[in-house]
């Protein structure tokens, strides 16, 4: 099995990283597979490496073995520093790995030209990579291998679960260099040293940023390929094959569709998840992503250049945010003065004060590549362009006069025409609503008319409890159709614009979810870490399986509560157990 011939080799490195002095002194307490040494052992021949060097054997071994290789100019450079990027080339051709050449990066250091590319895009989900200050995740390619860097991809590949076992408590006891090690890897270094994985040293350091040269590496890789004890295999058990697992399909109801593996992303894709923003507990705090906090997520959008615009709610107050992913900041966009407005008709005007205005939904206007945000002021829809300026767009004075409302979905059809629904939870009804750029919103369809659909809704929950309260909705808008899925009554439904005609495509009786997206003429639903496709006429596939996804910073989501997608095809999500905002590298 590959994954245990790797768990292995990285055990033995391990134990001997916890020799004491030098290298190869006397070991305290380890086994005695480390004082052997190759018996048998082929010649190799550099410039740079007599037989009498102590790690000669040990080269040649794996020299021999395809794992290790020389330079054009015939040498080694036995006392050369590993760098990050040779470490996974040797990692994956030491448990005979295929590395292929791909069209795409996880790391924005990383080009798909650069030669050690595909050997990190094989090794990456044991190898971790670091989150820069502007947002972006980096490999440090050239950069040495860490034993801290080590220690994760064991962890990872021996199957711990680090949000649930991790016991800091234990290694800030054992190490007098406990914070030296990296925030991001103090689990998985708790992990591996209450499981007998590592040790440390005896002068009680874990030493988590000491480098190894490649005569180092060598030895260890020998001593890796002989010996070693997997007292764990890979997420456990018998680890002689490994099946991706699926979720077990719903019922088919009749009308009812049963989601099925897609034909792309393959049932056998892994995608890595890098955290963008947040992750640093609860709280509305801007600045550098290294100390951004974020409450709760009720709305997302992101442009062209993949900054995030959210609504960030705390004390029943939403807040807009942006992440700038430019330079790697937080910062709330300020609902001041700029967002009063004065309407003027017939020689009458009302004035509507930005401090009553309550934003509630974000959206993105590709075709004009502005920013907008819908708000309710005094009961009165007002939209606003918030970027790249501040102005009035679409106004509706004339809706239903009631605080208990919900905005269900919100998307433009060009660069003027924006459309948006809104469900009122004291009557039950649901309403369409169309308009143009500097004009007033008129009502398009209705649920009690039937000339639109109904979104759920519970009117006995709390008015700032919208999770509960409402469904999630979006639509997916063509000239002559609006085709609208709802959460809440887990509907597919489709509103034939003329003649008129409203109609059920199909509904999911037996499935949750917990939110969605329109993307590219489908949507996107998500049920705890599981991604949907739906399309129109109904087609349900798994699109992005749960099980699938690795985490470069080790905090696994639990379940999704905002969906979106980057310019780039990137899913981007808002998980709110960790508090933070983060991407599905497709």
């Amino acid at each position: 099995m590959v994954h245990k011939k790797i768990a292995s080799t990285l055990i033995a490195i391990f134990m001997i990283f916890t020799l004491t002095g030098t290298m190869f002194a006397a070991p305290v307490e380890y086994g005695e597979e480390l004082q052997n040494m190759p018996q048998n052992t082929p010649t190799v021949s550099f410039t740079d490496l007599p037989n009498t060097h102590w790690a000669y054997k040990y080269i040649a071994e794996m020299v021999n073995k395809k794992v290790l290789e020389g330079y054009p100019d015939h040498k080694f450079r036995p006392d050369n520093t590993i760098s990050r990027a040779e470490f996974a080339t040797i990692i994956v051709k030491a448990a005979g790995l295929q590395a292929k050449k791909v069209n795409y990066s996880s790391f924005s250091d990383v080009k798909v030209t650069d030669w050690y590319s595909p050997w990190i895009e094989t090794a990456k989900d044991y190898l971790t990579g670091y989150r820069a200050a502007n947002g972006e995740y980096i490999y440090n390619p050239t950069a040495p291998a860490l034993r801290e860097d080590i220690t994760v991809a064991i962890v990872k590949l021996k199957g711990y679960d680090a949000a649930r076992l991790a016991n800091r408590s234990i290694i800030e006891a054992m190490f007098k260099d406990y914070e030296g090690i990296s925030e991001s890897a103090k689990d998985y270094v708790a992990i591996a040293v209450e499981n007998g994985l590592v040790s440390g040293y005896p002068d009680e350091t874990f030493r988590p940023q000491n480098s190894i040269t490649r005569a180092e590496a060598a030895a260890l890789l020998w001593r890796a390929f002989m010996y070693g004890n997997d007292n764990k295999g890979v997420g456990g058990g018998d680890q002689s094959t490994t099946t991706p697992t699926t979720p077990t399909p719903p019922v088919t109801q009749p009308g009812q569709t049963t989601p099925t593996q897609p034909q792309q992303p393959s049932q056998a894709a892994k995608f890595s998840v890098d955290t963008l923003v947040g992750g640093m507990g609860a709280g509305i705090v801007d600045g550098p992503v290294r100390q951004a906090k974020i409450s709760s997520v009720k709305s997302m959008t992101l442009d062209r250049d993949g900054d995030i615009f959210f609504l960030d709610s705390a004390d029943n107050k939403n807040k807009v945010r942006k992440f700038n992913k430019s330079n790697g900041t937080v910062e709330t966009i300020t609902i001041d003065r700029s967002f009063d407005w004065d309407y003027r008709k017939d020689g009458k005007a009302v004035h509507y004060d930005y401090t009553k205005l309550i934003p509630k939904k974000l959206v993105y206007n590709q075709a004009s590549n502005k920013v907008y945000l819908l708000g309710m002021n005094d009961a009165s829809e007002l939209i606003y362009e918030i970027y790249p300026t501040v102005q009035m767009a679409v106004y509706n004075l004339n809706s239903y006069r009631s605080i208990y409302k919900s905005y269900n979905f919100f998307q433009f059809l060009n660069d003027k025409t924006l459309v948006y629904a809104e469900t009122e939870s004291d009557r039950g009804e649901s309403f369409v609503y169309q308009g143009e750029t500097g004009s007033e919103a008129t009502r398009i369809a209705a649920s009690n008319d039937n000339t639109g659909v109904k979104f759920w809704t519970n009117f006995y929950a709390s008015f700032w409890d919208e999770d509960n309260k409402y469904g999630k909705g979006d639509a997916v808008l063509t000239d002559s159709d609006f085709y609208v899925f709802d959460t809440g009554n887990k509907t597919l439904s489709k509103i034939h614009l003329f003649p008129r005609k409203v109609e059920s495509v199909i509904k999911f009786d037996n499935m949750s979810f917990d939110s969605l997206t329109a993307y590219e003429g489908k949507f996107y639903l998500s049920s705890g870490t599981t991604i949907y496709e739906l399309t129109t006429d109904g087609k349900l596939n798994i699109f992005i399986n749960g099980n699938d996804l690795t985490y470069n910073d080790g905090n696994p989501i639990k379940k999704i509560s905002q969906l979106s997608f980057d310019s780039n095809g990137n899913v981007i999500v808002y998980d709110d157990d960790n508090k933070a905002i983060r991407r599905i590298n497709l």
